[in-house]
């Protein structure tokens, strides 16, 4: 990463919130008709039902990583986002070392600022 408040910086910070943004985008697009078409379930996240809101935080959360590994490679930061994309996993509870052998080598180098 370049140092803080320079227009590098910024470049930087902008690139990483436009591969955030489509990623998320995207995701919505393909999971809301997975969840209506493919599953039979209607309704919305808001208002209910219970079990398409399960469903649609559990098929949301491999294709979020997914896309955001494929976004973030075509924009050119494909260590940054596996990185993020492996922590997310592990925050679920899937040891990082299942997807990345050396997720704890590279965590000591890899700084985020």
């Amino acid at each position: 990463m370049p140092p803080r408040n320079t227009p590098r910086w910024y470049a930087e910070m902008a690139l990483i919130c436009t591969v955030f943004g489509i990623t998320g985008t995207s995701t919505m697009f393909l999971v809301r008709p997975a969840v209506s078409d493919v599953l039979g379930l209607k309704g919305s996240f808001k208002e209910g039902p219970w079990s398409y809101r399960i469903c649609s935080l559990v098929i949301m959360t491999p294709i979020y990583s997914t896309l955001l590994v494929i976004i973030g490679t075509i924009f050119g930061r494909h260590a940054y986002f596996r990185h993020f994309s492996v922590k997310m996993f592990s925050r679920f509870g899937v040891p990082p070392e299942l997807m990345d052998k050396n997720y704890h080598v590279n965590a000591k180098n890899f700084k985020k600022w």
